[in-house]
């Protein structure tokens, strides 16, 4: 078996091509890319038409976090804020609402709805509040479904970093937080 040993230049010129991310306390939401983690809200357009559907919000625990999945009907991933809040309220009665936790992050999808816009049904096949009591996640709760706007509250352990991504087959919006 052959080895072969890197020169400080090839070593240097290879390490060169390693993309480097730093973020720090003052980042603003604009400059986080959405694999990143951090505590910065997170904010991203798009507009399919129609307005897909939420299906299921599920949380599943790993080894160095909790995901939380809103999964969704139709082909387009909507836009989304999430953000760090101190207090939750309800769209669009803005009534408090308190989940198990001490920290609240809320996770707004839009365009998306949580009924069928023709019979009012609701549209999801998971509870629509549930105690989790994982690591992060303590609670989930839909917490509005108005005007294409759909708003899922999280009562979470911790503030702790966070990153949201966006999959495919079918279409989800993840969110992980960090243990």
């Amino acid at each position: 078996m052959r080895t072969r040993i890197l020169t400080p230049l090839v070593a240097g010129a290879l390490l060169a091509l390693i993309p480097v991310s730093t973020v720090g306390a003052a980042t603003s939401a604009a400059s986080v890319s959405p694999r990143t983690w951090s505590t910065a809200s997170r904010t991203v357009t798009r507009n399919p038409f129609p307005a897909p559907e939420v299906t299921q919000i599920r949380v599943g625990h790993h080894a160095t976090y909790d995901r939380i999945v809103i999964q969704l009907n139709g082909p387009r991933a909507p836009g989304y804020v999430v953000k760090y809040v101190k207090t939750l309220r309800t769209d669009p009665a803005d009534k408090v609402v308190n989940l198990l936790g001490p920290v609240n992050l809320q996770i707004v999808v839009k365009p998306a709805n949580g009924h069928d816009i023709d019979t009012g049904r609701s549209t999801l096949t998971t509870p629509s509040r549930v105690k989790w009591r994982l690591a992060e996640v303590k609670e989930t709760a839909v917490i509005g479904d108005f005007e294409a706007v759909f708003t899922v509250g999280v009562g979470l352990a911790a503030r702790t970093p966070f990153r949201v991504l966006t999959l495919h087959h079918p279409t989800r919006i993840v969110v992980d937080v960090r243990h």
